[in-house]
This record gives C-alpha cells, structure tokens and sequence, in this order.
C-alpha cells in the first residue's frame, strides 16, 4: 500500500515539476517577449527623437539662410543708398561749385559795393541781393537733404517690409 502510494506521490511530483518547467518555459517566453516589446519601444521613441533633431536641424538651417538672406539684402541696400547720398553730393558740389570764382567774385563785388555805397538805397539792394544768394543756397540744400532723407526712407521701408 505504501509503495502504491509513493508510485502515486511520485507521479504526482513528476506532473508538478513537468507543470513547473512547461510554466517555467512560459514565464522565459514573457519574458522574452517583454524585453523584445521594450526594445522595440526604446527603438520607436529613438526615431522619433532622430527625425525631430532632424525637423530642428532642418528648421535652424531654414531660419539662418532666411537671416543671411535678409542681412545680405540689406547690405546692398545701404550700399545703394550710400551711393545715391554719393552721387547727391557730388551733384550738389557741381551745382555749387558751377563757377565758384565767378560766385565768390560777385559775392565779394557785391561786399564791394555795399562798402562803397553812398545812399542807403544802394545798400539795400545789394544786400538784399546777397540774402537772395544766401536764401536761394540754403534753399537748395534743403532740397537735396530732403531727397537724400526720402531715398533712405523709402530704402529703410522696403527693407522693413521685407
């Protein structure tokens, strides 16, 4: 009765350690699973990290060619408004300088004849004639200043609304 019964016990203990080893093999196959899903996770989170550095980079690029666009713009620009400002002076020199030692001639004629006058009358005209000089000369480089102010202007608005 007793070896039936070790024979019982026996078989029963194999059965468990057969349970045991097949849920052993169950328990390595999760966990093989698991650690696959995880790296299988750990390399999705890594390419989404890749293309978004990618995305970054892609835009920084974008941003620093749009900036080196707009300094390079800008930079012909003011070189075109420095050039313009050169051309109106020298325009302005010419229109000055027409005949400077005609105009300084009459200029010191007229002092002249403002020293040499006897009525009053003569001094009047000839300073009034000279104040038309000063006025007309004054009023000249207003001109040319306010189209050289409306050229930068008009430059600085255009590069603004680029």
């Amino acid at each position: 009765f007793l070896l039936k019964e070790l024979d019982t016990l026996r078989a029963k203990n194999k059965k468990l350690q057969d349970k045991l080893s097949e849920r052993d093999k169950e328990l390595k196959t999760i966990k093989l699973d698991l650690e696959l899903q995880e790296r299988a996770t750990e390399a999705k989170i890594a390419e989404k990290i890749a293309a978004l550095v990618e995305e970054v980079y892609s835009a920084q690029r974008e941003r620093d060619e749009a900036v080196m666009a707009r300094l390079r713009l800008a930079n012909e620009e003011r070189d075109e408004a420095f050039l313009r400002v050169q051309r109106l002076e020298e325009s302005l020199k010419e229109l000055e300088n027409i005949n400077p030692e005609e105009n300084d001639m009459t200029l010191q004629e007229l002092l002249n004849r403002i020293n040499n006058a006897d009525t009053g009358i003569d001094i009047l005209k000839n300073g009034a004639i000279i104040l038309n000089r000063i006025h007309r000369t004054k009023e000249r480089k207003k001109k040319i200043i306010a189209e050289e102010m409306n050229a930068v202007i008009e430059q600085r608005d255009a590069a603004l609304s680029q």
